[in-house]
């Protein structure tokens, strides 16, 4: 079964399809009723976690078992701090009743062509239609379509509402017509396989072996003179008629049936049950005899009702077997009405004769005569005293939990005005124990006798509430506040914040929940502080009972951008304490470390043979898909298809001309999009993938493009209809022609192939293979300047590692990460620790040069520079699980000048200067070439 719910806005436009992982409860309910007047009840409850663009939904659909949608008109929806719950009714029934037909009179006409006519100038249409339904006379007369479908439905017929759904709307919808909605199952409930439980219930009431048929009555002009009757008919079993009803005789009798439910008499025989039953109607003799036969069929049996609970239902309507061997319940019967738990599959079938529902037999005794009643005089005395005891048995003074007391109960006066309100424990005063009273002083209390003990005011008539009375539950949206003033409040919140208020408006701080930004669900509490005010925890003063100072304070000028904290007293702390920031003790600036793993943009250290602005737009996707794993011949094959894409640019600020696509790929969303709705618009659709994707870069840049291109790979745009088919094959294609044809047919997915892509893609592989990254008139030049630009700014994941990170990515090096756009690529070891940077990369792929435990002599500006696990680095020692990295800015002194982060001023890039110490307190140094 598909659990899955489709939701849609105002406009039957697809909203959204909630799947099962979001969905709470889907509780579907779809019933035959007995009165063949009514259309098919059909219902859908859905609760699911909260989603805020489903607030304005209008319906819902589900789809059924035979592929088609039953489709709801959400008729009440409600929402929770974390979920949401629709009720939906049967949306056909509901948009029918808007359509008035205003004259159609068919006589003896084929109920499909009535059917069809019935539904003209509505989007609905005829399907199915059963051969054998019979023809009907009628008048359908200023009544809407769903009014005319039920009546139609009376002439011995059941209609069903089907739709289908195709993209983002209702394709089709269409009206299916049977004698009997299903079939003849196959199917078996038997209790202790399958079926959880079998309830059998069973209705004798008005069971008649007989019954006296009457028709039209003859029209005399003041009602009514003599009705019809089938006195006159003959019918014989042996002439192939049901039974057999002699001339002469107006009643139609099932004897087999008197044997089993008729009046037992004297003698041992049984008579039979008799009962009239009119058809004003009905003007033909036979037919009224037909008729009257067909009632008899169903007052001659008591009902019978199961219902189950099954793991594995039938559908409505269809005919199915039940057992129940313990009970010897074997009956083949009808299931009228299925309860079906779309998640868990549980179903509630009820088979059978619907009893509770059953109108047919109750209908035909309205239509019996009125017979006059003969009214009763009495006298005054006598109808005053009926009248006392008929007021003392609705008031409960005769007896009943609940009582209405007049002054004469009370002993107070001879009124028999309404005094109190009593309610109890027991059935009179006499048998409870405890009461509670409301009269004109109030709500009461009274424990034990009623009579003798004292009545405790719970809550006065002016709306004074005794607080004694408040011993359990739950408070919300409560305000406490002391009595003697109005200068400070305390409000509990319906939301469980506890505010703190001056003058009953202004706030001084709040304890509060704290809610998870992924999950929305509770995690913690936190207490807030205003500004300009402040929190402290204070000690008591030893001498003065009435005072205390601060150990901890949040002062007034502390803000959520600006914290301050004050304390005062001995601190006593075990384990690590870790410091971001300056640690300045009596004066003195104590220099602390950090460990490590930045975005920047491409555009700087271009090989000198890049000139042009299409070439500088190329090699920076070159340098970013290098970076993140691709091969040379990968990434020209991608540049192949981006040159066509766009006219030979390069730019990824490239609309198509005339048309819905955007970009260096030209992503267009207007047919098969990957996230959202169809849209025209290209830039639109960028936009979209790129926040999907949680890009931040500006989308009309090389980089945000190209990290698009990497997340679109992985997230449905990639086919792999041709060979490589799988993303990481293509990253390690060898031949540029090949990987032009593969993103083409697999990634760009052209009507038709453009051969020609492959040759501009072994162009630039021929173009790009041998190029390396400027790096200025020194060793890491570019990337030094670089480095000097972010100075102060927090980068990548604000660890030491995404310093090197950028230095390494910005010059073509190996992708080290680190929160930066240049993804780990060339990885050989541990990628957690700045320690192992030297170890962990194929530098020599790149071109770069490892040192391990160099000397001084052997530095060089423009290094990575990477310290060992608590090493020495110039007078402090770095972290001992990571390490410590940075990149060497210049050597002057004996000592080291670096570009470091996550050291001792903080998670920003910043110039140190550090002591050198040893060899062995560095690990390793990685050179770029020059």
């Amino acid at each position: 079964m598909n659990a899955s719910v489709y939701f849609f806005d105002e406009h039957q436009q697809l909203l959204s399809v909630v799947k099962e992982d979001k969905l709470l409860e889907v509780i579907q309910e779809k019933e035959i009723t007995a009165n063949q007047a009514e259309l098919i009840k059909d219902t859908l409850n859905v609760t699911l976690v909260y989603e805020e663009k489903l607030k304005n939904s209008a319906y819902m659909a589900v789809k059924e078992e035979d592929k088609t949608f039953s489709f709801y008109r959400i008729a009440v929806d409600s929402e929770s701090e974390n979920k949401q719950t629709f009720t939906g009714i049967s949306f056909a029934p509901d948009e029918l009743d808007s359509y008035i037909i205003q004259d159609y009179r068919p006589k003896n006409e084929a109920i499909k062509t009535t059917l069809t006519k019935l539904i003209q100038g509505t989007e609905w249409r005829l399907g199915y239609a059963e051969a054998a339904l019979p023809a009907i006379t009628d008048t359908f007369y200023y009544v809407s379509v769903k009014e005319a479908l039920k009546q139609l439905q009376t002439h011995g017929c059941e209609i069903l509402f089907k739709y289908e759904i195709k993209g983002s709307g209702i394709s089709d919808k269409w009206i299916e017509v049977y004698q009997k909605i299903g079939k003849h199952s196959n199917k078996r409930f038997t209790y202790g396989d399958k079926v959880l439980d079998i309830v059998r219930e069973q209705d004798r009431n008005q069971v008649y072996t007989s019954l006296i048929g009457r028709g039209r009555g003859e029209d005399v002009g003041d009602g009514y003179g003599k009705r019809l009757d089938f006195s006159s008919v003959v019918w014989q079993k042996s002439a192939g008629d049901p039974v057999d009803k002699p001339k002469g005789q107006a009643w139609v009798e099932l004897p087999e049936m008197t044997k089993l439910y008729g009046i037992p008499l004297k003698n041992g025989t049984m008579r039979r049950r008799e009962k009239v039953i009119q058809f004003d109607d009905e003007d033909d003799a036979k037919n009224l005899l037909q008729r009257t036969y067909q009632s008899l069929v169903e007052y001659s049996r008591p009902l019978v009702q199961f219902k189950t609970q099954t793991l594995e239902s039938d559908s409505l309507g269809n005919t199915v077997t039940i057992h129940r061997y313990d009970r010897n319940y074997h009956y083949r019967t009808r299931i009228f009405k299925v309860k079906i738990n779309r998640l868990s599959g549980k179903t509630e079938a009820s088979l059978g004769d619907n009893i509770t529902k059953s109108i047919s037999k109750a209908a035909s005794d309205l239509k019996g005569a009125v017979t006059a009643i003969d009214e009763k005089k009495m006298s005054f005395y006598d109808s005053e005293e009926i009248s006392k005891w008929q007021d003392d048995i609705i008031r409960g003074a005769k007896g009943g939990s609940i009582m209405l007391m007049n002054q004469q109960d009370l002993g107070k006066g001879d009124s028999r005005e309404p005094y109190q309100q009593v309610f109890m424990n027991g059935d009179s005063l006499e048998t409870s124990n405890h009461f509670l009273v409301m009269n004109s002083d109030g709500i009461g209390f009274i424990e034990g006798d009623f009579h003798k003990n004292k009545a405790h005011t719970a809550w006065t008539i002016d709306g004074q509430f005794n607080a004694d009375y408040i011993k359990t539950g739950t408070l919300e949206g409560v305000t406490l506040k002391t009595k003697s003033n109005q200068l400070f409040q305390v409000v509990i919140s319906s939301k469980g914040s506890i505010k703190f208020l001056k003058n009953g408006e202004e706030e001084l701080g709040r304890l509060f929940a704290t809610l998870s930004g992924s999950t929305g669900q509770a995690n913690g509490y936190a207490l807030l502080q205003r500004k300009g005010y402040i929190f402290s925890i204070n000690s008591k003063s030893e001498n003065d009972e009435s005072s205390s100072r601060y150990v901890i304070q949040i002062p007034k000028e502390s803000t959520a951008d600006d914290p301050k904290i004050n304390s005062r007293g001995v601190w006593n702390h075990s384990g690590d304490l870790r410091i971001t920031g300056k640690l300045i003790v009596n004066g003195i600036e104590i220099s602390g470390n950090g460990n490590g793993g930045s975005g920047g943009n491409p555009g700087s250290g271009y090989p000198p043979e890049v000139t042009t602005q299409a070439d500088k737009f190329a090699w920076d996707l070159w340098s970013f898909l290098l970076a993140n794993g691709y091969s040379k011949a990968a990434a020209a094959g991608i540049l192949g298809n981006v040159q066509q894409e766009t006219g030979g640019t390069m730019d990824p600020d490239t609309d198509q001309i005339g048309g819905p696509a955007y970009g260096l790929v030209q992503w267009d969303g207007s047919m098969y999009p990957l996230i959202g709705n169809q849209t025209w618009d290209g830039r639109e659709y960028v936009q979209r993938l790129i926040a999907a994707a949680s890009i931040t870069d500006d989308y009309k840049s090389t980089v945000g493009q190209a990290k698009l291109i990497e997340w679109s790979m992985y997230n449905g745009q990639w086919l792999g209809a041709v060979s490589p088919t799988s993303v990481t094959g293509f990253k390690a294609v060898s031949d540029p022609a090949v990987a032009a044809y593969a993103f083409e047919m697999n990634f760009e997915r052209p009507k038709n192939a453009h051969p020609e892509r492959q040759g501009y893609a072994l162009e630039w592989y021929n173009k790009f293979k041998d190029l390396k990254p400027s790096t200025g008139t020194g060793t890491g030049k570019a990337g030094l300047d670089h480095l000097e630009s972010l100075i102060g700014r927090y980068w990548g994941n604000g660890e030491c590692y995404a310093v090197s990170a950028e230095f390494s990515g910005y010059l073509g090096g190996c992708g080290l990460g680190a929160g930066t756009q240049y993804g780990l690529s060339h990885v050989i070891g541990d990628t957690n620790a700045a320690a192992d940077i030297g170890s962990s990369y194929n530098w020599s792929a790149v071109g770069w040069k490892v040192i391990y435990n160099p000397s001084y002599d052997q530095l060089v500006t423009g290094a990575i520079i990477n310290w060992k696990r608590g090493g020495n680095a110039g007078g402090f020692n770095v972290d001992y699980q990571y390490g410590h990295t940075g990149v060497i800015k210049g050597l002057a002194n004996g000592r080291i000048q670096t570009y470091e982060q996550n050291a001792g001023k903080g998670r920003i890039v910043a110039v140190y200067d550090r002591a050198w110490v040893a060899s062995s307190e560095i690990s390793s140094i990685v050179i770029p070439p020059k």
